[in-house]
């Protein structure tokens, strides 16, 4: 017979988690009618201190939330892959070699990203060249600007944060409705709440100062806050199944790819920024201890590994 109490706490949970992550994502766009922060030239937007720290305490919330939270949680999964035959042993650390390769997909990804849009722009040079015949200096002015680096796509790496997050707060939202009691499910929701709105804000921030387009960041935005509570339904919908506890291949190496193409996104493109200050470092700093102190309470909630071999 199925808890009645337990599902109303579980459909609570999935419309709390949209419609407060929705908000949190929202909020950098809200600040910036107040501090117009992009409508500063874009390498002058980035220089502003506030914005340069608040970019910076989200690389700090997600190195914690790769280290801390996400790569433990695929070596659990891993080991007992192995530990069921699932997964043949291996003489190396498999989720360090699947971290890895989720770090050079993204690598490769981002490489391929440029390289398609040097070729656009060469090729628009090479027309304006064939076109207009207005002298040398023209020609001069012209030879001089396939020099300069091709624009980063600014879509790319709010995809790969997109990408990479949801992916590890779909696993997130299937603990919850994996819980078998009223009160595990209600503390679950509060520390993956508090632990995702941080993010949700932070990725916002992030998107917003790439000067992403506003239809595009919707969608990101909007796909980051529905894929927890999708998670939530899917542990339902399983949650009465003898495999609810049992370990996903799927979901381990999933997992460890979404790690290494953090790990990219967050030391390629967030905290790049050589000398950029203590108050800088001071921010990624805060993000870094506000999520370990986070990890420490949902570690609390969920316990030991539970999994069972089929």
């Amino acid at each position: 017979m199925v808890d009645q109490h337990l599902i109303v706490a579980k459909i609570v949970a999935i419309v709390v988690l949209l419609l407060v992550t929705l908000i949190f994502c929202f909020i950098p766009y809200l600040l910036d009618r107040f501090y117009k922060w992009t409508q500063r030239p874009e390498n002058n937007a980035r220089e502003f201190k506030v914005v340069l720290c608040l970019l910076n305490f989200g690389g700090g919330v997600l190195i914690a939330t790769t280290f801390i939270h996400m790569l433990p949680e695929v070596v659990e999964v891993v080991n007992a892959l192995q530990d069921c035959r699932m997964l043949a042993p291996t003489p190396f650390g498999l989720p360090e070699v699947l971290l890895c390769t989720g770090f050079y997909l993204m690598y490769c990804i981002e490489e391929i990203m440029h390289f398609a849009v040097r070729r656009r722009q060469q090729r628009k040079l090479r027309e304006v060249v064939t076109i207009k015949d207005a002298g040398e200096e023209l020609r001069a002015e012209i030879v001089v600007q396939p020099e300069e680096s091709p624009k980063e796509p600014n879509w790319l790496r709010g995809l790969g944060i997109i990408v990479a997050l949801s992916l590890h707060e779909l696993f997130g939202g299937m603990a919850i409705g994996l819980e078998m009691s009223v009160s595990t499910v209600w503390f679950m929701t509060g520390a993956i709440s508090v632990h995702k709105l941080v993010l949700a804000f932070c990725i916002g921030m992030e998107i917003m100062m790439a000067h992403t387009r506003w239809l595009l960041a919707v969608v990101y935005l909007l796909v980051f806050s529905i894929v927890t509570p999708i998670g939530v339904g899917i542990g339902i919908a399983v949650s009465e199944s003898a495999a609810a506890n049992q370990p996903s291949t799927v979901s381990g190496i999933l997992q460890g790819l979404a790690c290494g193409t953090l790990i990219y996104v967050v030391f390629f493109e967030i905290v790049a920024k050589n000398h950029a200050g203590i108050r800088v470092l001071l921010s990624s700093m805060v993000g870094f201890v506000l999520m370990f102190g986070l990890q420490i309470a949902i570690g609390e909630a969920k316990g030991k590994s539970h999994f069972t071999c089929p």
